[in-house]
């Protein structure tokens, strides 16, 4: 009966640990898109009166331009780039301009600009 016991506290322990490590890996990346204005060309941003408050939000973020924009989290990497259309704008382009990595260097969302840049395919 102790064999038993010791292989099944064995087998139970190597499920642990390599379930463990399976869930890790699964999370380690995840992107998210957000497209969240579109400017006429030469505009430089929304006043209050155009956008309202509607209480949708990504990851708990709100989407509205009332002082709740989309908010950074510290820890977490953004990439930040344009999208334009091209020709009759029936397609999009996305450019990434130089070093346009940013992260969060406290919790009080400063974007810092670091040198390493990873590719994001949208």
């Amino acid at each position: 009966m102790t064999k038993r016991i010791k292989l099944m506290s064995i087998l139970a322990f190597a499920l642990v640990l390599i379930f463990g490590f399976v869930s890790q890996n699964a999370f380690a990346d995840s992107r998210l898109t957000i497209v969240k204005y579109g400017l006429s060309p030469g505009a430089s941003g929304f006043s209050e009166n155009q956008t309202t408050n509607d209480g949708l939000k990504i990851n708990n973020l709100p989407l509205d331009n009332l002082g709740n924009e989309l908010s950074v989290v510290s820890g977490i990497h953004y990439f930040v780039y344009e999208i334009s259309p091209i020709g009759d704008g029936s397609e999009l382009t996305a450019t990434n301009p130089p070093q346009s990595s940013y992260r969060i260097s406290k919790e009080i969302a400063d974007l810092v600009l670091i040198q390493m840049v990873w590719p994001v395919f949208l």
